[in-house]
């Protein structure tokens, strides 16, 4: 439906850029699902980013960071630093959600679709 002038051959550095976006979507706890060519507005901070997909194997990590989080809150606390709890309690928040996310994900079980067959004509 598209002009033909809109449609060209893929360059060998276009190609090699679009697999450097994927790859480069590849984190500690996961993947990033931002689209092709958006860059991160999150300036990294993937534990609050709606785009990171935790992987269930790395339940284990985020309860690493869920415990260091709880540290540095207690210690937010007994300084009195308002603005460094709100912060914590924020990315706490986050942490959880995606902990009960990947932990979901585990207890899917896998739906069978059948093996596809082709119709006979009647």
């Amino acid at each position: 439906m598209r002009p033909e002038g809109e449609y060209v051959d893929v360059t060998p550095e276009d190609w090699a850029e679009f697999e450097e976006h994927f790859d480069k979507r590849k984190v500690e706890l996961g993947n990033c699902a931002r689209p092709y060519g958006s860059p991160c507005h999150h300036e990294h901070a993937c534990i609050r980013c709606p785009m990171l997909r935790v992987n269930p194997k790395m339940l284990p990590r985020l309860t690493e960071i869920e415990k260091d989080l709880v540290l540095r809150r207690k210690r937010a606390e007994e300084e009195q630093w308002l603005g460094e709890i709100e912060g914590i309690d924020m990315t706490l928040t986050f942490v959880r959600t995606k902990q009960a996310d990947a932990a979901r994900l585990t207890r899917r079980t896998p739906v069978t679709l059948g093996i596809p067959t082709t119709r006979r004509p009647e």
